[in-house]
């Protein structure tokens, strides 16, 4: 069976540079569903992925170690999450103004100057792409009503936009899975911050109304970083009166990212 590095080594190139034709002629198509999408997901997918994130030990540790106030205080990994939130609405144009998508070289500017942050950070670039598929699949998962033609336009969407944006990835579910099924695998397990930064990411999420109970997240999570999370999740958990707290102080503290839905219309030129 093929690890996760021969896996990677098949997906497709990131673009060398960008043509209207790349977009493809069901581009808008795609771009309607992946909004859509992203609009009744809420902040669900990236509560799931952060947490996801930091199971994953080698990833925290190379994040931690290549960047350390990213997650150094709760106020820092807020911060984090909002500035990733922004970047994905405007990406799948679910923010609260509408942008086009990939089809604005305003977006594509963004993805490219991502990308160069992360090489500046020697981020390996196989750990991108495995997070990037992993938000797609965090939104997949939450559509209780997503039908298969939904599930491949929001990932050919996607993976044009990572290729725009430097990263190989694939439109081939199939191939993306094998792959993230086997990094988890091999990467999940507990790092030395753990507690702190999963205590720290739900009580983000009831701030952002992400229950943090246990079947909630727990169902959230792929089997190899669920292990890990479900014998701590109980201590990690806000108590009750912080829960309430959080809910109560995130309506009057926390920056929204999300708009209000709508259908995305492709920016044209």
């Amino acid at each position: 069976m093929a690890d996760y590095h021969q896996l990677f080594d098949k997906f497709d190139p990131p673009f060398e540079h960008f043509e209207r034709g790349l977009l493809g002629d069901a581009f808008a198509e795609e771009l309607a569903a992946t909004s859509r999408l992203w609009f009744s997901s809420g902040y669900d997918q990236g509560i799931a992925a952060y947490l996801n994130f930091f199971l994953l030990k080698d990833f925290i540790v190379t994040h931690d170690t290549a960047y350390p106030p990213r997650f150094a205080s709760f106020r820092s990994m807020a911060k984090s999450f909002y500035r990733t939130d922004l970047f994905v609405r405007d990406v799948t144009d679910s923010g609260r103004t509408p942008t086009g998508g990939i089809s604005s070289e305003k977006v594509r500017r963004e993805l490219r100057g991502i990308m160069a942050r992360h090489r500046q950070l020697e981020i390996p670039l196989w750990m991108m792409s495995y997070f990037g598929f992993q938000l797609l699949e965090c939104v997949d998962h939450h559509s209780a009503t997503i039908t298969e033609e939904e599930r491949q336009l929001h990932l050919d969407y996607m993976a044009k936009a990572f290729r725009i944006m430097g990263l190989p990835f694939s439109n081939d579910r199939t191939l993306m899975e094998g792959f993230c099924r086997d990094v988890e695998a091999r990467h999940a397990g507990r790092s030395e911050n753990l507690e702190k930064h999963a205590h720290n990411i739900l009580v983000l999420g009831e701030m952002v109304g992400v229950s943090s109970d246990r079947e909630t997240i727990l169902g959230m999570l792929p089997d190899a970083t669920r292990a890990v999370f479900a014998p701590i999740h109980a201590s990690v958990r806000p108590t009750l009166v912080r829960r309430i707290f959080c809910r109560a102080a995130g309506r009057l503290l926390m920056p929204q990212a999300i708009g209000t839905p709508r259908t995305a219309v492709p920016v044209e030129g």
